[in-house]
């Protein structure tokens, strides 16, 4: 028989436990993960005297010039997303939780693109991190700014609009794959579940889920994270200029920059957070609603 893959809704959930739990569970794997977005953003970035020929190439170099920490630049002002990340599931949860209505993959798809508006605003100055990821590169003995100082110059030259550079392309990058993300997740967990075989671990079926949609979410978002980031880290004027000078100087190619990159980061982190987070919220179900999922 198909397996039927309850989702735990947000009513299931003992916050407290939640927000303790997932604190401990998302910083925990940012470490882990980080070093693929340094790489992916050093990627995204360079333009035609590429200092890295690829992905495998920009992970060498960077170990053989500036060692482990060289994977790790700007990881401890990055985790303030973990307090964005609370924000956005938050929103996540309680707008498909209020669309009961539409199916698991429909109330996915506009419950994710909303939660990653509504995190843009908290995220998007998180900006000084990409800056931090992007610094030393090549060299051996550079001198290396700090969080506090990239800031501040930020703040100088641009004032509160510096922390805000590429928020349009970040809202269009966030919702877009936010949204494929989520919505291809139900129609994933309801797909794999039918043919799956009886008795199959529910957590297995998830975890193939969230890898195969982070798939999706990389392959349909790489194009924009491009545009974003080089605003972001160059101080650009416009997306649409940004776009234009990327083919410009690239041709239709760049878009595919760090792709590789972006696959493995979306995928690794996908199979990772979901497993994470259904776990998460399984450990944090309300005593009244253990029965549920047991």
């Amino acid at each position: 028989m198909p397996e039927e893959v309850k989702q735990v809704e947000w009513q299931h959930i003992d916050k407290l436990k939640y927000y303790t739990l997932g604190s401990a569970f998302f910083i925990g794997i940012n470490a882990v993960l980080y070093p693929t977005d340094v790489i992916k953003t050093r990627l995204q970035v360079q333009r035609a005297n590429a200092l890295y020929k690829g992905t495998f190439d920009a992970l060498f170099k960077t170990l053989k010039s500036e060692g482990l920490k060289g994977l790790y630049r700007g990881f401890l002002v990055s985790q303030l997303s973990v307090l964005a990340g609370h924000f956005y599931v938050t929103s996540y949860e309680v707008s498909r939780s209020k669309m009961s209505f539409l199916s698991d993959g429909s109330r996915g798809f506009v419950a994710g693109g909303f939660a990653a508006v509504m995190e843009q605003f908290l995220a998007n100055p998180i900006v000084v991190s990409q800056k931090l990821m992007i610094q030393g590169q090549g060299e051996t003995k550079a001198k290396l700014k700090g969080a506090a100082h990239i800031s501040t110059d930020v703040f100088k030259d641009q004032g509160v609009r510096g922390f805000y550079r590429g928020f349009l392309a970040s809202l269009l990058t966030g919702a877009l794959g936010s949204a494929v993300w989520w919505g291809s997740y139900g129609v994933y967990l309801d797909v794999i579940g039918h043919y799956a075989p009886d008795g199959s671990s529910h957590l297995l079926i998830q975890s193939m889920s969230g890898g195969l949609s982070g798939l999706n979410a990389a392959v349909v978002g790489n194009p924009f994270d491009i545009v974003r980031t080089r605003l972001q880290v160059e101080g650009g004027k416009s997306m649409t200029i940004t776009f234009q000078d990327l083919i410009k100087k690239g041709g239709p190619r760049s878009l595919a920059k760090g792709i590789l990159a972006s696959i493995t980061s979306w995928v690794t982190s996908s199979i990772i957070m979901i497993a994470a987070y259904e776990t998460v919220k399984k450990l944090s179900l309300n005593k009244d609603a253990i029965h549920l999922f047991t």
